[in-house]
């Protein structure tokens, strides 16, 4: 999540894939009720976490992230495209 910029990306299971959804961002980071599902992690951690929750498919790289922020990929399938 770039928190300053207002972007992140997650796992979505039903797509398979990660996905730029700021809206279902948003949603999830400001219901109260997630406040304790959700800490800052550094890159080593987040890659560890994204692999398990994902069932084995790595966190996009840096730039691939970036791409997703710039390119508006949403939810309408897996990252990167064509897979």
């Amino acid at each position: 999540m770039d928190v300053g910029a207002g972007k992140a990306i997650l796992w979505d299971h039903r797509a398979g894939g990660w996905a730029f959804d700021p809206d279902l961002v948003a949603r999830f980071v400001n219901d109260y009720r997630n406040g304790d599902r959700f800490e800052t992690a550094d890159r080593v951690t987040a890659e560890r976490v994204a692999e398990a929750i994902s069932g084995g498919s790595a966190l996009p790289d840096e730039d691939g992230i970036r791409a997703m922020f710039a390119s508006g990929t949403s939810g309408g399938g897996p990252w990167p495209p064509g897979q």
